[in-house]
């Protein structure tokens, strides 16, 4: 199953930076700051590094199509564990 990640970061800062390498070791870039990932834990990882850095982020199961709001992203990675 592929999932997307689509996230927004204000100005340049080093978590930019480390999600930028994390990203590009981890998902396939798909259009600016969208990105597609095929294993779960990775995309929990990213997001995680999102939500640190208090940027905003989007993610849904490609193959479902739901779309989670930045909240219930939180909830729905933490549920997963």
């Amino acid at each position: 199953m592929a999932y997307l990640l689509i996230y927004d970061l204000d100005g340049r800062s080093r978590a930019r930076r480390r999600l930028f390498r994390y990203l590009k070791r981890n998902a396939e870039l798909v259009q600016h700051s969208v990105w597609r990932f095929s294993d779960l834990t990775a995309l929990r990882r990213a997001a995680g590094l999102v939500m640190t850095a208090r940027g905003k982020v989007l993610a849904f199961s490609e193959d479902d199509r739901i779309l989670l709001a930045p909240t219930e992203v939180k909830r729905f990675l933490s549920s997963l564990k």
